[in-house]
């Protein structure tokens, strides 16, 4: 056991599983205990390095794992361990997800590890607006400019190359022993601090918060945790196909961009797009980028297009299929592993009003084209099927809900049509009005909705600022009480605690901009209604993930989109799941509507938005189906 100097006090380097035995044994039980792998990357399957601990008042420690260093602890003896001690503390650390995974990888079991918080997620409930990162935190609310790995390599090694420290690049079969004090000493302070920010945060945390904490966030970790080493399936073969169709389609709309302009030009610089449209075809120029230049941005182009011009509509169209490309068709072959499986990442905290964001790729923004289903990559492993539903109408039954408008309560429990109901009582197109509901939800303004449904701007203001408001008195005075309460305090709650903290709409003229001001307000509207959607989808996950567990039934979450699911399940369980299913999504919470969903069982997911395919058949025929087994 060797003592480490850090910022605060000393850290210990444990070199043999006695020593890590004799750490355990001198902490309180029951208490907060800190947990952090350091490990060689961020994915399901990377090396551990070692693993450090905290409690308050004690010591942090940090025991290296002999994958890489000569003094080490066996990973056995470690594992060994943390399942005999780790079920007589409460399990804290920040981004609980990512450590619960390298513990299952490693054979620690879930239940002798208890997840009682994760400070990442306490920061994100205490004010969704603040910057989770560990380091950011430290500094802002403790003062102290923790270092990074890196910095404490620089320092150790003077002369080392720029980026020659970066975590992505060291080689630790080589260069392990050389670095484990520093690893040693960086990961006693990652610990500490973590369990600093607990005690921080936690007197900040309300009922409420602590409520979405311990019900929603916590129980959701190894939930996601789960559906990340698991993973989906991808044709791969297919979106290679795909992709050669869409370069053929690509290369078409440059020959017709290059048509109408008389010339061949590069699409990608700014300045050339610029004198050909404005300079050399006259078109007129709607909108000035910062710095006064003539703007050519995908708005612009879809204006230009509205107007009729046909180049702009070939751009618009040409932008539409190459972010299709790049960020889905060529990027998710280079994503998957050598089983061709995608294990993206889907992230609880990642957008200020509770809905999940994902990355890598980035499945919340996927484009739905008809033309090119990238959808259809995603496919079940061999004899298993896909459970793909989706909240039937989820963000405005939640806003009847909230409301209370008498209306949207009897369309809803009458099992009627919202977006006909508002069509029948405003005299406008049933299409019309879909585009109004939604307006409203999400803050549309008079221009828009103008555009959007070919109106004057003086018509969509008397729709959406008078008709609309009149008719649905309940939800017109919901949003002006609501609107009252954040200028009075700053912040919203949907129904279940979670809140969204709207500074700019309790500022003065003078401390910011009239817009500031009215996109707060927009969002008091819509915070609390997607935010309340969002937290009812994790609601439904937990419980059709704990049925699942609790009946032995061979199914698995696989991907979450919006208020959708996607669950992999074995045929011969297929009918029992999808009961569960829609069980657990339809009866997550009771609110004063009843909530609906829509799905089927599919064999790729571009199944779900194809009306022509035919979903299977109420019961199992084995015969029918048997290339699936």
């Amino acid at each position: 056991m060797r003592k480490l100097d850090l910022y605060k006090g000393k850290g210990l380097l444990l070199s043999s599983a006695r020593e890590l035995e004799e750490y355990f044994e001198g902490l309180e039980s029951g208490g907060l205990l800190t947990w952090d792998w350091e490990t060689t990357g961020l994915e399901y399957d990377s090396i551990p390095l070692g693993l450090a601990l905290h409690q308050r008042g004690k010591e942090p420690c940090f025991c290296p794992v002999d994958y890489f260093f000569t003094e080490a602890v066996s990973i056995g003896d470690v594992v060994e361990l943390c399942n005999k001690y780790f079920p007589r503390f409460r399990m804290i650390g920040h981004n609980t997800k990512f450590d619960s995974m390298i513990n299952i990888m490693q054979g620690i079991k879930d239940e002798n590890c208890p997840i009682f918080a994760d400070t990442l997620t306490m920061v994100h409930l205490y004010d969704p607006a603040l910057d989770m990162q560990l380091e950011t935190r430290v500094a802002e609310d403790f003062g102290y400019r923790k270092p990074t790995f890196s910095q404490k390599c620089e320092e150790a090694f003077p002369g080392s190359k720029r980026g020659q420290w970066k975590w992505s690049k060291i080689n630790w079969s080589v260069s392990g022993n050389d670095l484990l004090s520093i690893l040693a000493a960086y990961a006693c302070e990652d610990a500490y601090w973590e369990t600093k920010m607990y005690y921080h945060y936690r007197p900040k945390l309300d009922g409420d918060a602590m409520w979405v904490l311990e019900n929603i966030e916590m129980p959701l970790v190894n939930i996601l945790r789960d559906m990340k080493i698991r993973g989906v399936l991808i044709d791969v073969p297919f979106l290679r196909s795909l992709g050669e169709v869409v370069d053929v389609k690509l290369a078409e709309l440059r020959e017709a961009i290059y048509a109408e302009a008389g010339c061949v030009f590069n699409l990608q610089s700014s300045p050339q797009k610029q004198n050909i449209l404005y300079d050399k075809m006259g078109l007129p120029v709607l909108k000035a980028t910062k710095s006064g230049g003539r703007s050519t941005d995908s708005d612009v182009m879809e204006m230009l297009a509205d107007k009729g011009y046909k180049i702009a509509e070939y751009f618009v169209k040409y932008s539409e299929i190459q972010k299709l490309n790049s960020g889905y068709i060529q990027s998710i072959p280079a994503l998957v592993d050598r089983h061709n499986v995608l294990r993206g990442d889907l992230n609880s905290n990642g957008t200020k009003t509770g809905r999940f964001s994902s990355q890598n790729p980035n499945l919340q923004n996927q484009p739905n084209n008809h033309d090119f289903p990238i959808r259809r990559a995603f496919i079940p492993r061999p004899g298993m099927v896909f459970l793909n539903y989706d909240y039937s109408q989820l963000e405005l039954r939640v806003m009847a809900h909230v409301s209370q408008d008498k209306h949207f309560l009897e369309v809803f429990r009458n099992g009627e049509d919202p977006h006909g109901d508002v069509a029948r009582r405003l005299g406008i197109p049933r299409r019309d009005a879909k585009v109004v509901n939604f307006g409203v939800l999400y803050g549309m303004g008079s221009e828009k909705l103008a555009k959007t449904i070919n109106v004057s701007t003086k018509e969509a203001d008397k729709i959406i600022n008078v008709d609309y408001l009149r008719t649905y008195a309940g939800f017109a005075a919901w949003k002006v009480q609501t609107e009252n309460f954040v200028k009075r305090h700053g912040f919203v709650k949907n129904i279940f605690g979670r809140i969204r903290r709207l500074p700019n709409a309790t500022k003065g003229p003078l401390e910011r901009t009239p817009k500031e001001f009215y996109g707060a307000l927009r969002q008091s509207i819509n915070s609390p209604i997607q935010g309340s959607g969002a937290d009812m989808v994790k609601l439904a996950m937990i419980k059709m993930a704990t049925r699942f567990k609790e009946e032995g039934i061979d199914a698995h979450l696989v991907l979450q989109v919006h208020d959708e699911v996607l669950v992999e399940v074995s045929i011969p369980d297929m009918y029992r799941a999808q009961e569960i299913v829609i069980d657990s999504m339809e009866n997550a919470v009771k609110l004063s509507v009843p909530m609906l969903v829509d799905g089927k069982i599919i064999t790729n997911w571009a199944e779900m938005k194809d009306d022509d395919t035919p979903s299977f058949p109420l019961r199992f025929d084995y015969s029918l189906y048997a290339t699936l087994l």
